[in-house]
């Protein structure tokens, strides 16, 4: 289904979980190095789990001085993907209650990717790749209320992609919106009625009839790094939630 990644190196930053962890099992299964990084607490699990060409190295995504080092250690990149900020807790509250502290760390996401684009970007291969996390909050906006910054986050993420696809072209940069995935940070910071609820609406509403799967955001990312016709491209992964 995809092309091969054999001789390509591809470092993926997050959280060593959920749709990062998908993005690793794949891309190694297609034959490429892999370096894995996130803070260092959950690399072991990650590195038992994905067979092939597997490097784990820790970093501390929101120092900027760890991500240098990050990509100084890595040298030559030929796909970087940004899944998520690692350990990052989900920081919901009402606008009207909302402390300032809240909302600057509400803006982690977007500062992440910065740290790890700037610092790989003298890196990657000028046929390569870069593909960046947001969320199909940034299209149809939650009724849950209380993620009015984090919204504003992965609307900031997905804007800054889109213009470094012009401005660091021919390098690709591409943005995936993914919906409602299970075993994700995201999802484990519901409660268990709240997953239970979730499930049900995924079910009863969503046009596919279920909630996302790692694995089928894992598919939507090495459709990005793979097409070479595909550039500045946001992309739901959402199950059809934005066309209800």
């Amino acid at each position: 289904m995809f092309q091969s990644l054999s001789g390509k190196k591809v470092v993926i930053i997050g959280a060593s979980a959920g749709i990062d962890l998908a993005v690793a099992k794949k891309t190694a299964e297609l034959g490429a190095s892999v370096v894995i990084s996130c803070s260092g607490n959950k690399l072991n699990q990650a590195m038992e789990s994905v067979s092939g060409q597997i490097e784990a190295l820790a970093v501390d995504i929101l120092n900027e001085d760890s991500v240098n080092a990050l990509f100084e250690q890595v040298g030559k990149v030929d796909h970087l993907i940004v899944t998520s900020v690692a350990e990052q807790k989900l920081l919901r509250s009402p606008i009207a209650d909302m402390a300032t502290e809240t909302a600057q760390r509400g803006m982690e996401k977007f500062w992440a990717t910065f740290f790890a684009v700037r610092a790989s970007v003298k890196n990657i291969a000028q046929d390569g790749s870069i593909t960046l996390t947001s969320s199909i909050s940034i299209f149809k906006p939650s009724k849950l209320g209380g993620i009015s910054v984090l919204s504003a986050a992965n609307g900031a993420v997905a804007v800054f992609g889109r213009t470094l696809a012009a401005e660091l072209a021919p390098i690709r940069v591409n943005v995936i919106a993914p919906g409602v995935v299970v075993d994700t940070g995201v999802w484990s910071n519901q409660s268990e009625s709240e997953r239970s609820a979730l499930e049900k609406w995924g079910s009863e509403a969503l046009p596919v009839q279920h909630l996302g799967q790692a694995e089928e955001v894992a598919q939507a990312v090495l459709s990005l790094i793979t097409n070479t016709y595909l550039t500045g491209v946001i992309l739901p992964v959402d199950g059809g939630l934005t066309v209800m």
